[in-house]
């Protein structure tokens, strides 16, 4: 039997509740008191970046961008995180699944590039970076963090993860330097469809995906249920 990974649909979630949430969960799985764990969500306007890059690529002062600025623990450069977008946080211990840091940001951008195929969108990788792109242009961020929460003798458990635009406004990111390469852009499922489906959707279509990269068997985590008409989650 494939190892289970339970998924939780959180719904409209406040970045740093988000953030909070994912360190008590990683705490726990580190200690075997949970199973690997997929959060999904949107998150309320806001922009985030690393800690080595602080505010170095903002187009605007910190107080005029329109959306709070949150120093992360995560890797990886300034981004956007808003509403039309799907956020996905994988809190997994890479110990026991076998995978090293760079293998497991692999299979996340190989999660989200299945997830486009399903609707007939064509993406791929840049070399030196990471992240999904459609030509010049960003439509999935990642920036992970890997860590022991319970020391030593734990496992190293991830937070943080995949920010896939669906149908995000893209006008925000331009109050910023995204992922801090200024010779790229950034779209969406909706400027590449037309018409873009409910983040729900993708969200169903991503957490299969994730099942069949990450050899998991994904179940729904204390009887919550993703909020699509047809949920691919028995």
């Amino acid at each position: 039997m494939r190892p289970v990974c339970e998924v939780r649909w959180l719904g409209r979630v406040d970045y740093g509740e988000a953030w909070g949430l994912q360190r008590d969960l990683a705490t726990a799985r580190a200690a075997g008191e949970i199973p690997d764990t997929l959060l999904l969500l949107e998150h309320s306007p806001v922009f985030t970046t690393g800690k080595r890059t602080a505010e170095s690529n903002l187009r605007h002062p910190a107080d005029r961008l329109g959306a709070p600025l949150v120093v992360s623990d995560r890797g990886g450069d300034i981004t956007f995180h808003g509403p039309g977008q799907l956020i996905a946080y994988p809190i997994i211990d890479l110990r026991a699944a076998g995978l090293g840091v760079v293998n497991y940001v692999r299979n996340l951008e190989e999660v989200v590039m299945r997830t486009l195929r399903d609707y007939g969108i064509e993406s791929g990788l840049e070399c030196g970076l990471t992240g999904v792109w459609i030509g010049r242009e960003k439509i999935a961020a990642i920036g992970v963090r890997v860590s022991r929460p319970g020391g030593a003798s734990g496992g190293w458990v991830t937070t943080h993860g995949v920010a896939l635009n669906v149908d995000v406004d893209l006008a925000w990111f331009e109050r910023i330097v995204p992922c801090g390469i200024s010779d790229r852009g950034v779209t969406s499922m909706l400027h590449v469809l037309g018409k873009a489906p409910p983040v729900s959707e993708v969200a169903n279509r991503l957490v299969a995906q994730f099942g069949e990269v990450f050899g998991r068997e994904m179940r729904l985590a204390g009887g919550n249920t993703l909020p699509a008409s047809r949920s691919i989650i028995a």
